[in-house]
């Protein structure tokens, strides 16, 4: 049967939907079919049939388009641009109304999409002609990274392209895109033939082609140098174009090192200006080698005037951000740009709030020439500078010449000095006292203070938030951290490692009795104490809270909190006299016998009058041990500091 289709203009505004158009379309954008048909003019004429509308008078003859509907809206689009004229008129064939659905079922079912691959390579071949990117991605009414990403596919091995035409089943566009990450044809045919079928995911493919490379999202150096200055010093960057944040991969991972080592050492540089005793520079720094260190104590200054201001303008802005980010929560305007200028903003003022709070620290001359500063990069890839830290040699240097000068000022002036006439009080020069020694006294004094710990708890639970709150509001290290930022660890096993004559002390059975009490009540089963916590009155889980902080005070010289320690004391009002006493084995048989004798002049002026400096030092340890029972004489360490 012969079947003629008559082509005839029809005035764009005339065209209307058809009833018979099988295809239902959805009111997705036709902005790439109408920058195509800008480009390359109307290639397809629609397909029409009469089609009155209206009523009565009113009644007019248009033109329905059962095939071609989108061509229609896409022409419509371009009209309403300015790009076709009002009166424009638009080729068509014209069918009769009773074949104008079996048209639109044979458009629309006899057309064979075009293959990916097909349009990769025609992409491919237009830029071989001599088009530019832009001109292709403007023709086709397509983004600038949407021509990029089909000409990357393009070049992809063409052993792996025809596996592609041939099943998608065997390979697929996602395994596609993946192997693009690389332009060695051979690299990505190893990859691919070499792996089981099951070992081709996407992110394997990806992972196995940048081996070795070091992808730069998340990279504390890579942001602390930058992919600008990265690339000016030669450092080749692989982009995945088909990663939605642009993923990209450094090829000289060595070469970034080499770049942050530079730049950290000319901080480094500026920084021995201050006039400490060392200053290293660390590409990273881990919790474990921070732990190496201990911090020096320092005082705070008074911030200036001009510092106070900053401090107030800080806040005040802060507080604008804050109004702003609430005022757009929740509404359309709420968008990335939006949050990410916020928050940036906001990590901006607190970098500035946190360098002048470090910059109010002041360290005493003598510590500073001993101690160190770390320059290092932190999490977020900026630079971090952690001052006042000793090492182990250098601490131990620093607490010998200090006890060296508290003995030099103690020593009696010179018979031609003149001297005024004082009443005898107790001589405060800390003897030289082994390091041994210095822990064990260390350790009944840990153990005192976690005695007059146990059952106060507003004092425990203040100290237990005083270290939650420095370690929430001030980050002077950039060691890697938990979700949570607590470490509790118990000092039991670290004191008696160090005082075998501990468990023997008052301060350390007071502490065991509370703990025994608890340990009475608790399940017996571990799994069960989450459980009945929760269900614990809140007084009794105050009460246990207290104890657990206390169990983790440590006083030992190694964990380096002796400013704290002596906090804890003052605020608790401690006496070491009330917990210690100097016998044989917790002082006596540990010092020297010109100690020993010190110890009783120092305890009082009778007690070595009768000729103890000609003992022997047993039968001296054995006199002195029962003329200082009872004095509460206490060794330099143990009274209680200056205030």
């Amino acid at each position: 049967m012969e079947h003629t289709n008559e082509s005839i203009l029809v005035k764009l505004a005339d065209l209307v939907p058809s009833p018979f158009n099988v295809r239902r379309h959805s009111r997705t954008s036709v902005e790439e079919l109408a920058a195509l048909i800008d480009s390359q003019g109307l290639l397809h004429p629609l397909t029409v049939n009469e089609h009155m509308v209206g009523t009565g008078k009113s009644r007019k003859l248009r033109f329905a388009v059962p095939a071609g509907e989108r061509r229609r809206r896409a022409l419509l689009l371009l009209q309403q641009r300015g790009k076709l004229k009002a009166d424009h008129e638009v080729a068509c064939k014209l069918v009769p109304p009773e074949r104008a659905r079996e048209v639109s079922v044979a458009e629309n079912s006899g057309r064979e999409p075009m293959h990916p691959a097909d349009e990769f390579e025609a992409f491919k071949a237009l830029v071989d002609e001599g088009k530019g990117i832009e001109d292709v991605a403007v023709a086709f009414g397509v983004s600038l990274l949407t021509v990029q990403r089909r000409l990357k596919l393009a070049a992809v091995s063409p052993k792996l392209l025809t596996l592609y035409r041939e099943d998608d089943k065997k390979i697929n566009l996602d395994q596609l895109m993946a192997l693009a990450i690389s332009d060695d044809h051979g690299a990505q045919e190893r990859v691919w033939f070499e792996a089981h079928e099951w070992d081709r995911s996407p992110a394997t493919l990806k992972r196995k082609l940048t081996a070795g490379e070091l992808e730069a999202a998340g990279n504390s150096l890579v942001r602390f140098v930058g992919i600008e200055a990265y690339e000016a010093a030669g450092g080749i960057v692989r982009r995945d174009l088909f990663d939605d944040e642009q993923g990209r991969f450094l090829s000289d991972p060595d070469l970034l090192t080499r770049l942050a080592g530079v730049r950290l050492e000319g901080i480094a540089a500026a920084v021995r200006e201050e006039g400490w005793g060392w200053v290293e520079a660390r590409i990273e720094l881990d919790s474990l080698g921070l732990r190496q260190f201990t911090p020096c104590e320092h005082t705070i200054r008074k911030p200036s005037a001009e510092e106070r201001g900053e401090l107030a303008a800080l806040s005040v802005r802060e507080a604008e951000l804050e109004r702003e980010s609430q005022a757009l929560n929740g509404e359309k305007a709420w968008h990335g740009p939006d949050a990410e200028r916020i928050s940036l903003e906001g990590e901006d003022i607190e970098m500035r709030r946190r360098a002048i709070r470090e910059s109010l620290k002041v360290w005493p001359p003598a510590i500073k020439a001993r101690a160190g500063v770390i320059v290092t990069v932190n999490r977020e890839g900026d630079p971090a500078i952690i001052r006042g830290l000793l090492r182990e040699a250098d601490r131990k240097a620093l607490e010998a010449s200090q006890r060296k000068a508290r003995k030099g000022a103690a020593k009696p002036a010179e018979p031609d000095e003149p001297t005024e006439v004082q009443a005898p009080a107790p001589q405060q020069v800390a003897p030289d006292i082994s390091e041994a020694l210095t822990r064990r006294l260390a350790a009944h004094l840990t153990a005192a203070l976690q005695a007059v710990l146990t059952g106060n708890n507003k004092l425990a639970l203040a100290t237990l938030t005083y270290t939650l709150l420095r370690r929430a509001f001030i980050d002077d290290y950039c060691a890697d951290r938990p979700a949570m930022q607590i470490t509790a660890t118990a000092a039991s096993h670290a004191l008696v490692s160090v005082a075998d004559d501990l468990k023997a002390g008052r301060a350390f059975q007071v502490v065991e009795a509370a703990k025994a009490a608890w340990r009475e009540r608790l399940p017996d089963q571990r799994s069960e104490w989450f459980g009945w916590l929760i269900g614990l009155a809140q007084p009794e889980l105050l009460d246990l809270l207290g104890l657990c902080a206390t169990l983790t005070v440590n006083a030992l010289p190694a964990a380096g909190a002796t400013y704290d320690a002596n906090a804890i004391a003052s605020a608790a009002g401690l006496d070491m006299a009330d917990w210690w006493e100097p016998t044989a084995e917790s002082f006596l048989n540990h010092v020297s016998k010109a100690q020993i004798v010190q110890a009783l002049k120092d305890a009082g002026p009778n007690l070595a009058s009768d000729g103890v400096e000609r003992m022997k030092k047993d039968a001296l340890v054995n006199t002195e041990a029962s003329r200082l029972a009872g004095t509460r004489w206490l060794p330099v360490p143990l009274r209680a500091s200056p205030a």
